[in-house]
């Protein structure tokens, strides 16, 4: 999906999910991800709440809430500049999205198989490697008690040739579909932007080929943001906003 199909605007449908906080301000739906403090007062809500007009908070099933002491609901409705006029709701929220499995290396294995025991993690590639070879590193465990270091790297032998020493049956490199420049430059936008954009949190993650990617959170995507995003290579930002067009 480009970034682009993620804009909306004011009449729009949108979809979003959250902590449902009423009070005598009326209905709002806090759809901060990050997490907020433990101990707060009645009717706290964070600058990520969105107000709800034309909710009926006492028709949502209290048995259908996923977490009622939090009040957590999804919510489906047309965006009106900073508030949702409320089309549908449900007391049941999205579950999180699975993670990659680091289980088996993209590599083939050694003969013999993968050696058994601990990757050392004190093991510093930045030392063992001229800048910019090694973009990002994820251990895989193929089995219980073997542990295989992976990876991503724009060039494959000369990363190889200086971990072959150090971790024999132990090590997988493959090549990099990006650099670590063109990380640095993404996370350079993104401190820049950060109020602008409404980020709430970005970092580094790896799919199941050892790929690295950047998730980046944040409270919608403006035409702004996606007009950036749509320039970078495929696959490198994943955008995950907590209000999207429904």
């Amino acid at each position: 999906m480009a970034a682009g199909d993620l804009v909306f605007g004011v009449g729009d449908r949108v979809r979003t999910w959250g902590r449902l906080v009423s009070g005598a301000d009326g209905d709002w739906l806090d759809v901060a991800r990050v997490l907020t403090p433990i101990r707060r007062e009645p009717g706290w809500k964070s600058d990520r709440s969105v107000r709800l007009i034309g909710l009926v908070a006492e028709a949502i099933p209290v048995d259908s809430a996923s977490n009622r002491r939090l009040s957590y609901i999804s919510v489906v409705g047309i965006w009106r500049d900073g508030s949702i006029e409320v089309d549908s709701f449900s007391g049941e929220v999205p579950r999180p999205e699975s993670r990659a499995v680091w289980r088996e290396p993209p590599c083939p294995p050694p003969p013999g198989g993968w050696r058994h025991g601990v990757v050392d993690l004190d093991l510093d590639l930045r030392a063992l490697e001229p800048p910019g070879e090694v973009v990002h590193p994820v251990i895989f465990r193929p089995s219980e008690g073997q542990e295989v270091l992976v990876v991503a790297a724009t060039d494959v032998d000369a990363v190889t040739r200086l971990l072959s020493p150090k971790l024999p049956g132990q090590f997988c490199v493959v090549p990099s579909r990006f650099t670590r420049a063109q990380i640095d430059e993404v996370y350079d936008v993104l401190h820049a932007h950060w109020r602008e954009w409404r980020v709430e949190s970005f970092g580094t993650g790896s799919d199941a080929q050892a790929q690295v990617f950047i998730p980046v959170s944040l409270f919608r995507v403006t035409a702004d943001t996606a007009e950036w995003a749509d320039t970078l290579p495929e696959g490198l930002v994943r955008l995950e906003p907590v209000l999207s067009p429904a």
